[in-house]
């Protein structure tokens, strides 16, 4: 048995994942997995086994505004891993790979919208807002972080929300937003926090105002 960590990052290498997103997300429809795949910008990290695709997760960039500044912070998207091969210790593989591949092309952070807390919690996740269920804009100057609103973000969620328009909301109940820090100094100087642990500094975090809903 042989594993190595892909990173897949054209369209063509992309589709082979699509095979175990649709075992791990069948409630996904075809239309908007095709969508997804061609239009969403998007690096993979895949664990193969003896030629085949048993987990993976996606790291989608977003433009965000953080404490008054534009920086790039990748979500993370679409973790996965084939049931029969699961509590292995892949996906933490997988994690530790993708967040020092991020720390090194120099991100603050990564966030994710987690199935449940207490899956990413081991690996330094904290959580830092609830997601915003309803459509509003964020208050720039007020919000010290948010997803900048920009022309390709804005078109592309219109045309999710097409997609999307009579799927069932596949989000969890009282959906939130977790955060791990990458680059600790980075971030100490983007939030003028003093130096704390990781943790005591998202919880200052968590008091300040941020956007984010739930079309992230």
């Amino acid at each position: 048995m042989m594993r190595k960590i892909l990173l897949l990052k054209t369209p063509e290498e992309q589709e082979r994942t699509k095979a175990l997103y649709r075992e791990i997300f069948p409630e996904d429809t075809e239309e908007f997995l095709d969508f997804y795949y061609k239009e969403r910008p998007k690096r993979i990290l895949a664990m193969e086994e003896d030629g085949q695709i048993i987990a993976m997760l996606h790291l989608n960039p977003f433009l965000l505004s953080f404490f008054g500044k534009e920086i790039t912070a990748s979500y993370i998207y679409a973790v996965a891993t084939k049931k029969e091969k699961r509590r292995q210790g892949i996906m933490g593989e997988l994690l530790r790979y993708a967040f020092q591949l991020l720390k090194e092309e120099g991100e603050v952070f990564c966030i994710l919208i987690p199935v449940a807390e207490s899956i990413y919690s081991p690996y330094g996740f904290r959580t830092v807002t609830k997601l915003a269920l309803e459509e509003s804009e964020p208050e720039e100057g007020i919000n010290v972080l948010y997803a900048v609103p920009t022309k390709a973000l804005l078109e592309r969620r219109k045309k999710e929300a097409l997609l999307d328009s009579e799927e069932e909301d596949a989000l969890p109940e009282n959906p939130v937003l977790m955060m791990k820090i990458l680059n600790k100094p980075l971030f100490l100087s983007y939030t003028g926090y003093p130096d704390e642990s990781e943790e005591e500094l998202l919880r200052r975090l968590s008091g300040e105002r941020i956007h984010f809903s739930d079309d992230i």
